[in-house]
């Protein structure tokens, strides 16, 4: 679990200075269980949703905000809010996933880039 709050610290300063535009992360394991989590979000029921959307829904609800999957990668997922009130991207690794909550100004294939490497590094740890 330090190694992974480690991980996901150092992701959220990298963020910051490459202004990513990104302001939550989550870890969640293959069995759906909330690895970690920045204080801003909650994801604790969200997880079979989660899941859902990487066994290949379109669409999802999250916060009481409905998504749209708009792109499907090898590197992973983005959903965009209906509404424009951002993105949901979601990028598997070996164990699990790691999802980020885009800001509505972000660039997603950039953020999706951008997130790979920090999910490689997550790989085997959960």
């Amino acid at each position: 679990m330090d190694e992974i709050k480690k991980i996901i610290d150092e992701l959220g300063i990298t963020t910051f200075e490459a202004n990513m535009k990104i302001a939550g992360f989550a870890v969640v394991s293959d069995s759906g269980k909330v690895v970690f989590q920045t204080d801003n979000w909650d994801l604790n029921n969200q997880t079979n949703m989660i899941l859902n959307v990487i066994k290949g829904d379109r669409s999802f609800v999250l916060n009481d905000v409905e998504f749209s999957v708009v792109e499907t990668t090898t590197e992973g997922i983005v959903g965009t809010a209906n509404n424009g009130m951002g993105h949901v991207i979601f990028t598997p690794f070996q164990g699990g996933v790691l999802v980020s909550f885009a800001m509505p100004r972000a660039d997603p294939p950039r953020v999706l880039s951008f997130l790979k490497t920090f999910a490689m590094r997550l790989n085997g740890k959960v």
